[in-house]
């Protein structure tokens, strides 16, 4: 809920700034007879400006100097990738690393714990066998 509130608040001050701006928009709504015509004028007005805003906005993006930077941005975002993809694989080097070495431990732990249960097993065995003996 409240982005809604921040986007009913930058949508009031963007039309605020409008209204200031534009004398002509402010003359004839002060001049339109209910709320119907003065949306209409709204939006009559909000046509042409649009129009002539998308044709600025197109000429800005196709100048030169935007397209030079348009052209430093995409090389430079390239080679932060490059330098990104390079530190993540060295991570996962890292952590495979790791991973291997753990599992090389986890095996020579489960390998002296299977050692002491047969040494263990077998001593039981010799102690159960004993009782059994002197049983019969």
């Amino acid at each position: 809920m409240r982005k809604f509130s921040l986007l009913l608040g930058a949508l009031g001050g963007a039309f605020a700034g409008y209204l200031f701006s534009n004398k002509q928009l402010r003359k004839d709504l002060a001049t339109a007879k209910d709320a119907e015509s003065a949306a209409r004028l709204l939006g009559k007005h909000l046509q042409k400006d649009g129009k002539n805003l998308a044709a600025q906005v197109q000429d800005f993006v196709e100048s030169d100097d935007v397209q030079k930077n348009l052209k430093k941005a995409k090389k430079y975002a390239e080679e932060k990738f490059v330098v990104a993809r390079r530190e993540l694989m060295k991570l996962v080097h890292r952590a495979e690393d790791a991973a291997s070495d753990a599992a090389g431990q986890a095996g020579a732990v489960a390998q002296k714990t299977a050692k002491r249960a047969v040494k263990h097993a077998k001593h039981t065995f010799r102690r159960v066998e004993t009782r059994v003996r002197k049983l019969v």
